[in-house]
């Protein structure tokens, strides 16, 4: 019996002890992690400093008109769509476009009639056409992009004149058809003879939206451009350019410019010549280089030259713009993971297979909330006072690793 209270005794001695190990290593963790710490997996990422501001588009722009003509002008090539020099880009017609057009749409309709009336044996060479014709028409209801709905009617315009030829050469077409079709033609050819065409004076990007600041906002004319003229043009952000039905115009598509008025630090120690990134509206980041810096009160007004995506931004004249003054690559911690001791050496706490360690790292790079680090090479750990053991046993951070968020220094001396 006193064999059996003494085991007895002995295990509960023994979870005693067990049970107080437990409670001081819980209290040890706390005290290091403590309610806020939490664990952070190391990973590869980009730290950038930015700036969302408010940019003015400016571009070479060649306004085309014909002042003698009256009616409004007929695209031939589409919004947004690229031309070569002294290619035609739209028409003025006379004053009887309208009722040539009508009397086209009339013969057209008794086209249908005629051919649904007379029955004429299909070919399988019409068979194709009229298919072809069908499948663009279904297509084109599922289609928004202006450019896109252009080149289908264009095609569809194509087909239907293979249509009319075809039938127009069967030998089962009746003498009253072929008429219809000749009179056609006849009102189609006086639309074309009265058409006047206006060609591009210099190749780039075809619109018809002018709004009279083609001359304002131009690249050309950069250095009147300050803060008092970009104020009196008060344009709202995002407003889309709207449509002229009178003119067009071609813009240069190579480069244009993006002018802004900063006055952040990162503005203030900018240069020309500076290459930086800006990120528009649709999430592209695009490579821009600072063309010209003025003095403006007490900010700058700094103009961003850009030579890629020039297309998307033709719509607009003051947009949203996010600069990019800077970005690095590599592995990107919290700066709440960062500890620095007395002589400014910054640390993390990585938890690895139970255990807790310091881990000397050199910031690379830091924006407001994350720090892209890195190891120590051995040359510089020497330049640091570190001596030849304490480099070989020198333990460098590495890609997931679990770090400690808000670790606790003085616990981990």
């Amino acid at each position: 019996m006193e064999i059996g209270k003494k085991i007895n005794k002995r295990k509960i001695f023994i979870a005693i002890i067990i049970l107080i190990a437990i409670i001081y290593i819980s209290y040890i963790a706390y005290l290091l992690i403590g309610d806020e710490s939490d664990i952070y997996l190391v990973n590869q990422g980009t730290i950038y400093k930015e700036e969302t501001v408010i940019g003015y588009i400016l571009r070479n722009e060649v306004v085309i008109e014909n002042q003698e003509m009256t009616g409004d002008i007929v695209p031939i090539m589409a919004e947004g769509e690229k031309v070569s020099k002294n290619n035609a880009i739209f028409q003025y017609y006379n004053g009887n476009q309208q009722e040539l057009n009508d009397k086209i749409n009339e013969i057209d309709l008794k086209l249908q009639e005629a051919l649904k009336s007379e029955k004429m044996i299909v070919s399988s060479e019409l068979k194709l056409i009229e298919n072809q014709i069908d499948k663009k028409i279904e297509d084109l209801k599922k289609i928004s992009n202006i450019q896109e709905i252009s080149e289908y009617n264009k095609d569809i315009d194509k087909l239907l004149d293979r249509k009319i030829n075809f039938i127009e050469s069967s030998t089962n077409t009746s003498t009253y058809i072929k008429e219809l079709i000749k009179e056609r033609k006849k009102y189609e050819n006086q639309l074309v003879q009265n058409a006047i065409s206006v060609n591009a004076p210099i190749s780039g990007i075809v619109s018809y939206r002018v709004d009279g600041l083609e001359e304002t906002l131009s690249s050309n004319n950069i250095e009147n451009i300050n803060l008092q003229l970009l104020k009196e043009i008060n344009l709202k952000t995002g407003q889309i350019v709207a449509t002229s039905t009178k003119k067009g115009k071609v813009i240069d598509n190579f480069k244009y410019h993006i002018a802004i008025v900063m006055d952040s630090e990162e503005a203030q120690r900018a240069e020309v010549g500076q290459k930086v990134k800006l990120r528009l509206s649709t999430n592209d980041e695009i490579d821009a280089k600072i063309s010209n810096i003025k003095e403006e009160e007490d900010k700058r007004l700094i103009v961003f030259e850009i030579n890629k995506k020039t297309e998307s931004l033709v719509n607009y004249r003051k947009i949203t713009v996010e600069v990019i003054w800077w970005s690095n690559e590599g592995l990107k911690v919290p700066n709440q993971a960062i500890i620095q001791d007395e002589n400014n050496l910054n640390y993390v706490i990585r938890q690895r297979l139970g255990y807790l360690e310091k881990v000397l790292v050199k910031i690379e790079t830091a924006s407001e909330n994350y720090s892209i680090i890195t190891s120590y090479r051995t040359i510089e750990l020497s330049e640091l006072g570190y001596t030849k053991e304490e480099i070989t046993t020198y333990k460098k951070i590495k890609l997931y690793d679990e770090i400690l968020l808000y670790p606790k220094f003085d616990l981990v001396e």
